[in-house]
């Protein structure tokens, strides 16, 4: 006779090998055992016995039910019966499921079978209609999950162990029956112990006179309810911080035999406190009366997560529309300010300049306010150069003041002369832009913020102090609030993307998240100080540029180039989409003799090369462009020909470039000029893009 220690025997029947080692590795592990799970499945099938060894499964497979069938039957003579079949329902060119099932009953009634199917061949009906039965028999929807094959071999081979311990003993109904009751005692403990150990929010609540009967320590916590005050509730109180309305329908569902699953309700602890439950139930008979089993879950923070993800959802959508509108946006300003610039370069008359000064430094500022909607979109291209902090801070101002708003004060503790850093100008402004905004949400009743910016140097000894930290000459960047603060609890984790302790709609637990990831990648560290209701410190650190005459020095040269004459140049190839835009660097080139030939994509621009005579020395392009061949595809297929040709990459947006690689081609790396651009920016680029490195 089989004992409890023995494995059980499964037979897997299915004609694709690879089936049968999936189920090895979900049935033949090494088994690790959880008290908990024992315990309760102790309570559910009626062994409680806390020494029980863990379960164990023996498999042996066919590929045909024809073989099936052969060791089943050889089985049966040894002794030695499989509890278990998974039997695949179709298995050319043999019997099919249902005819295998069918001959291993005939052989072996007490067989518990799963059919494994991954097609609707059968309805439950048709299947037991063909059966004659269905008692032994489940159904397992391909492709399988593991815990579902786990469940199912769990509970069939208790199953059948029950049937046979039942059919050994019925004989002896006094000593069944005496056992069955010492059993049940078991069980309830193994029960009352399972209950009470479960991690989930659980409550037993009769139905024949309404009330709580008993929950858990993790009823407890969840609910903020301690079980002096919960035993013995009745629906109408139950329900506290609950609609006690829908409390009374859902017991009434369950007193009629019903169940819940994962129904969604709202749960108010405390006044001003919302919680968001899932919560499941079903009836239960203990000792002949009705009963029902809750389970609650607290899914305040899942909600959360899911709502933090449809928001930056959001921002990647607005981040597309920011970035096709700066596209067509600085193809406009490229217009505006390049035939202003122009225009004032021609004219001296006062009354003249009077009026066009206007124009630019308003087609300046709407350049500036798309820039800043890339920035907003986390769409813009970094593009690293050497800052003067004194000019960022300036131009930040306005936008700050607007952004902060009247019931704040804010002071600037700036110095006149900060050392250079190498940074791309607008994910420096992020940084500073996130840090305030911050700062301004810690003061909803109004405060000070302090915006400070020091020369500092880093000795070892200090350096060592923050794990961060390397010992330099840095840029030290505060920004300092008396607001709220920050609880040491959570310190830790404010830079973690999605983490926020704003209210739903006021945050996205992005903005730090980014601060942190510019500043390292711009080789920089942040640190953060904060005192529950005295304010929050937030301090970046960022390295200085240590030689940067070399820049200077250098831009100095293309600027007296550009001024020279463009004898660099000879003979310009302009690849330009937008008509008014290559309308404009037509008549830049004409003004200042430079040969040039047009085209309008990239296709024609590669015939035109093909039959320039002399040959182009300099290709202008803009990125951007229809017909299959972009400037970057452009540049580099004309570079393949000729690896010195210079090249100028115009953009008023391209994703291209947020991936450094795609600019990778023959000879030297191209310039890439950012629209609005005006004349002179792009005389310069022009020069630079013809300068040997080494010159």
């Amino acid at each position: 006779m089989k004992t409890h220690a023995d494995p059980f025997r499964i037979l897997i029947i299915d004609d694709t090998p690879t089936i049968h080692d999936d189920f090895r590795k979900i049935l033949t592990p090494l088994v690790q055992t959880n008290p908990q799970v024992d315990t309760l499945a102790a309570a559910i099938f009626g062994h409680a016995d806390p020494t029980t060894p863990a379960v164990r499964f023996e498999l042996e497979s066919a590929v045909q039910g024809q073989t099936g069938l052969a060791l089943v039957q050889d089985a049966l003579a040894e002794g030695r019966p499989y509890a278990l079949a998974f039997v695949d329902m179709r298995m050319p060119p043999g019997w099919d499921g249902l005819e295998t099932i069918r001959r291993l009953w005939a052989v072996d009634p007490q067989l518990q079978v799963v059919i494994c199917t991954a097609y609707s061949d059968h309805s439950w009906s048709a299947i037991t209609e063909r059966l004659g039965k269905s008692d032994n028999l489940l159904i397992l929807k391909k492709p399988f999950d593991n815990v579902e094959v786990l469940q199912l071999a769990h509970a069939l081979t208790r199953k059948w162990r029950l049937a046979r311990d039942i059919e050994a003993h019925v004989s002896g109904l006094d000593d069944l029956l005496c056992a069955r009751t010492e059993e049940l005692r078991r069980a309830e403990e193994g029960f009352t112990t399972a209950f009470e150990a479960s991690p989930l929010a659980q409550a037993l609540v009769s139905l024949d006179n309404p009330k709580v009967i008993a929950i858990n320590g993790a009823f407890e916590k969840t609910m903020a309810l301690k079980r002096s005050e919960a035993i013995g509730l009745t629906p109408d109180s139950f329900g506290r911080g609950f609609d006690p309305t829908r409390w009374k329908n859902l017991l009434a569902h369950l007193a009629g035999g019903g169940s819940i699953d994962d129904h969604a309700c709202i749960y108010h602890p405390t006044p001003g406190v919302t919680r968001e439950m899932r919560c499941s139930a079903r009836p239960l008979i203990i000792r002949g009366e009705a009963h029902s089993i809750w389970v609650l879950r607290d899914v305040t923070e899942q909600i959360e997560t899911e709502r933090q993800l449809r928001q930056s959802q959001k921002m990647e959508a607005i981040g597309q529309l920011a970035a096709g509108v700066a596209h067509d946006f600085n193809n406009l300003l490229t217009v505006i300010q390049g035939y202003t610039s122009e225009l004032l370069a021609q004219n001296n008359d006062p009354n003249t300049r009077d009026m066009i000064e206007p124009v630019q430094a308003a087609a300046t500022r709407a350049a500036n306010l798309t820039r800043q909607l890339l920035i907003f979109s986390r769409k813009e291209v970094a593009q690293p150069q050497q800052l003067n902090l004194m000019v960022v801070f300036k131009e930040l101002r306005p936008m700050l003041r607007r952004l902060i708003g009247t019931h704040i004060d804010v002071q600037w503790n700036v110095p006149e002369k900060l050392a250079p850093i190498m940074a791309d100008p607008a994910n420096f402004e992020q940084i500073v832009v996130n840090l305030v905004i911050n700062a301004r949400d810690a003061l909803p009743d109004g405060g000070r913020i302090e915006i400070a910016a020091r020369n500092c140097t880093l000795e070892a000894g200090a350096a060592a102090l923050d794990p961060d930290a390397r010992p330099g000459n840095y840029v030290e960047v505060s920004v300092i609030d008396n607001g709220t603060g920050i609880r040491a609890e959570i310190l830790s984790r404010i830079f973690e993307p999605f983490f926020t302790t704003k209210e739903a709609g006021k945050g996205t637990g992005l903005g730090l998240s980014t601060v942190h990831s510019i500043t390292r990648q711009q080789g920089g560290w942040i640190q953060v100080k904060s005192e529950v209701g005295k304010g929050t410190t937030f301090t970046v650190y960022h390295p200085v540029i240590e030689s940067p005459h070399g820049s200077e020095d250098r831009d100095s040269h293309a600027n007296d180039s550009a001024r020279s004459g463009h004898d660099e140049y000879r003979n310009v190839l302009v690849v330009e989409d937008d008509q008014t835009v290559k309308s404009l660097l037509s008549n830049i080139f004409k003004r200042h003799n430079i040969r040039h030939t047009l085209a309008a994509d990239g296709v024609i621009a590669q015939e035109i090369w093909r039959t320039a005579n002399p040959p182009f020395d300099l290709l202008v392009t803009d990125i951007v462009m229809p017909n299959g061949v972009n400037g970057i595809r452009l540049a580099r297929t004309l570079r393949e020909s000729n690896p010195d040709l210079g090249v100028v990459l115009t953009s008023g947006f391209s994703e291209l470039l947020f991936d450094s690689t795609n600019l990778q081609m023959p000879g030297n790396p191209p310039k890439i000029l950012q629209k609005p651009f005006s004349p002179d920016d792009l005389l310069s680029a022009m020069t630079e893009a013809c300068i040997s490195p080494l010159a």
